[in-house]
């Protein structure tokens, strides 16, 4: 076999992230839901609607296939397939040839028809990645099995998920996973597509294959192969996925956990012993969304702009803007992370502006707690590429603090980070309407809009409305140019309140006269 010449693939912009589509069927509270998520998109609705649901949903299908990539987490199958299934030596000089081609791009059909199979299938059984994300689901939720995901009023007793991703108005693959008390089924494919767009010739490129091909031996068609393999394993890279795209979800009860995290983590530790278990036979357990979030804290490093967990690039000064703003604007005040010894965990504290002292978060205001976590993953966590989840952004926050919060979220979408937010927030919703109509207003005026001005297309609120005994519906509202966006029970309320009031006015009225 002659000695090929590979050169390496040009990236996609990460502008190109693809459209993600989820759907339900029968999950918790929520009968039926399809939601394409937005570069911002929101729930609303009442309480026990599925919203928490849904958010939760969208956390364990990230973690389990790993981000939202425009080519499905099966790299590690096509691996195996290259290495461990016989591929012709024809087969092997087809693809180093096609990868040699100046500016063409590298296609799934490129691949051998071996490795694509088996990427199909790792989609189409139960035991792969559906597998994963079952368990995924248990985590998140806490839950013994997934099964108990179930809603109630199922009459399959089946509950149906699905995951399809798209790019340019064209489905790159999809998973679908349904599960009952017989098992759990699953189904997918994955349609041809460019891995790598395309490949260019350059100094950097040709060291780089020089030297990881310094001691290949071209007469070894095994040695060829697992060269081979490992390029593979890393198209999903060259095809736009960020190094390490991940996912964080401050949830609901984020300010208690501030304030106590501490604590917690102590309490746990001293409960992991086995003394300890054999006092607490069945100790307490926390959903994977908390421990998450816990750990985050305790992990935090106060030393530096970078997550202890994982080493990752720098936070970009956009997002370093945003928490700086957050606290010039909101906070008044700056929120730090101090340093402990060794081993230890860090304390968060609140430092009000012009005040020397600064303040424990147990101590501090309810604002402050309920912020701080929002602006140390600002700092230290959040990454353009990645997905944001928070729930209740206007929890204890003034209702000019809630109009807040929806520039700093729509703000963080721009700047590259799909952003999720559950809210009861008529104020905030506003605000949203707000910035909406200046990115419509930007476009006739050549783009004069502020960096979190959002074109319609770039959000998306979704009305979670309960129908008795079948389950929540979830349906999208639209965008009305003249009242913006306004659930239809938030006008219900609105009105009772109003009538409320005139009619207590006209009683008051009406008894002040009979008593003149």
């Amino acid at each position: 076999m002659e000695k090929p010449v590979i050169r390496l693939a040009k990236e996609i912009p990460a502008s190109a992230s693809p459209d993600v589509l989820i759907k339900v069927a029968n999950f918790g509270p929520i009968a039926d839901a399809a939601v394409d998520l937005r570069p911002l998109t929101v729930f609303v609705g009442p309480g026990n609607a599925g919203k928490t649901y849904f958010a939760s949903l969208i956390y364990a299908l990230h973690k389990a296939l790993e981000g939202f990539p425009r080519f499905p987490p099966v790299s590690r199958h096509i691996r195996r397939a290259v290495k461990e299934t016989q591929v012709s030596d024809a087969e092997i000089a087809e693809i180093i040839s096609k990868i040699d081609v100046y500016k063409r791009p590298f296609f799934f059909s490129d691949l051998p028809e071996a490795a694509r199979k088996i990427a199909q299938r790792a989609l189409q059984k139960p035991d792969c990645l559906a597998t994963e994300l079952k368990k995924e689901l248990e985590r998140c939720f806490d839950l013994e099995d997934a099964t108990d995901l179930i809603g109630s009023s199922a009459k399959s007793g089946k509950m149906d998920a699905s995951l399809m991703v798209e790019s340019g108005g064209k489905e790159l693959w999809n998973l679908s996973v349904g599960a009952s008390n017989s098992g759990i089924t699953a189904d997918g494919k994955i349609n041809d597509m460019v891995l790598a767009p395309e490949f260019m010739p350059t100094s950097m490129d040709e060291e780089f294959f020089r030297t990881s091909r310094k001691e290949l031996n071209y007469n070894d068609t095994d040695e060829i192969v697992s060269w081979l393999a490992n390029f593979l394993e890393m198209l999903p890279h060259y095809a736009g996925m960020e190094e390490y795209p991940e996912i964080h979800y401050l949830p609901a009860a984020r300010s208690g956990i501030m304030q106590s995290h501490r604590a917690i983590a102590s309490s746990l530790a001293a409960g992991s012993t086995r003394a300890s278990s054999e006092r607490f036979p069945t100790p307490p357990t926390l959903s994977g969304l908390t421990a998450d979030f816990l750990q985050r804290l305790i992990l935090y490093d106060a030393a530096g702009p970078y997550a202890r967990h994982r080493p990752r690039e720098k936070p970009s000064k956009a997002l370093q803007d945003l928490a700086d703003a957050l606290e010039r604007k909101t906070l008044d005040g700056r929120i730090m992370a101090i340093a402990e010894a060794p081993g230890g965990y860090p304390e968060f504290v609140y430092k009000p502006r012009n005040v020397k002292k600064s303040i424990r978060l147990n101590r501090a205001s309810s604002t402050a707690s309920e912020l701080a976590s929002l602006v140390l993953f600002l700092r230290n966590h959040i990454r353009k590429g990645d997905t944001f989840v928070i729930e209740e952004p206007e929890a204890h926050l003034h209702p000019t603090a809630q109009t807040e919060m929806a520039t700093v979220l729509a703000q963080l979408a721009r700047s590259g980070v799909r952003v999720v937010a559950t809210t009861h927030s008529g104020w905030f919703l506003k605000a949203i309407g707000n910035l909406m109509r200046e990115g419509e207003l930007g476009a006739v005026e050549d783009g004069l809009t502020s960096p979190s001005s959002l074109q319609p297309h770039e959000a998306g609120i979704w009305l979670f409305r309960k129908n008795g005994r079948t389950g929540s519906t979830v349906k999208e509202i639209p965008f009305d140019h003249i009242e913006g966006i306004e659930p239809t029970d938030y006008e219900d309320v609105a009105e009772r309140l109003y009538n409320r009031s005139a009619d207590l006015q006209n009683r008051l009225e009406r008894a002040a006269t009979r008593h003149e």
